[in-house]
């Protein structure tokens, strides 16, 4: 089974990123997806016959079906993903079983 892709909630800066074609895709994969801990084949930790669903980003599977909001395009001109974490950094576990009492969303 498959991690559920769930996407963070709030107002967010610029506007949703999608990439216009393969090259500007793969070029923001490697430079976002490349050295954030959530995605262990993309960042090249883990190879992708022996990943497991935890080393997978469900943001990133969502990108490919133009639903990936965490991507987002700012003023400046440059892309970055909301949900970024450095490689070797803790990736925030989300609690799904407690109500949000002001508001943040997730």
């Amino acid at each position: 089974m498959s991690r559920e892709y769930i996407p963070m909630k709030g107002s967010f800066p610029g506007e949703q990123f999608i990439p216009s074609n393969g090259t500007q895709g793969e070029a923001f994969i490697a430079g976002e997806c490349g050295r954030c801990e959530r995605d262990k084949i993309a960042n090249g930790t883990v190879d992708q016959d022996d990943a497991g669903d935890d080393d997978m980003c469900p943001i990133l599977g969502a990108s490919f079906c133009g639903d990936a909001v965490e991507w987002r395009e700012l003023e400046d001109g440059t892309c970055k993903c909301l949900a970024f974490v450095p490689m070797g950094e803790k990736v925030p576990q989300r609690d799904d079983r407690t109500i949000d009492m002001f508001g943040g969303g997730a």
